[in-house]
């Protein structure tokens, strides 16, 4: 329940995070609210994000960008773990693999209409 309960709560932030961010610095204060929410973490800026789409106070080119820009900051801070963490073979193949799906993500990203 505990549990719940602060997923509850972070849920809820996030939302007034993303939707203050919004109103004080347009769409690019919305990216980095993305960023600074999916480092530990994507559940909340994900439903967060969906639930600003279904309700259209967002449009959904908007919301998939905040989405993935969540998940590549939560890729680049598991990446650090492991670097700091990890052995050398580990690291090789985890910044091997996130590499690749962090510029795949980014290219999406910036040539997708």
């Amino acid at each position: 329940m505990k549990t719940a309960f602060i997923f509850g709560i972070l849920y809820a932030v996030i939302l007034f995070v993303v939707a203050a961010a919004r109103d004080k610095f347009g769409d690019e204060g919305m990216f980095v609210v993305a960023a600074l929410s999916g480092l530990t973490e994507m559940d909340a800026i994900t439903l967060s994000t969906t639930e600003l789409v279904k309700q259209q106070r967002i449009e959904i080119d908007m919301g998939w960008r905040m989405i993935i820009i969540g998940a590549l900051s939560n890729m680049i801070f598991k990446a650090g773990i492991v670097a700091f963490f990890g052995d050398r073979k580990l690291i090789r193949r985890i910044f091997l693999y996130f590499g690749l799906a962090i510029l795949g993500g980014v290219c999406i990203i910036a040539f997708w209409p």
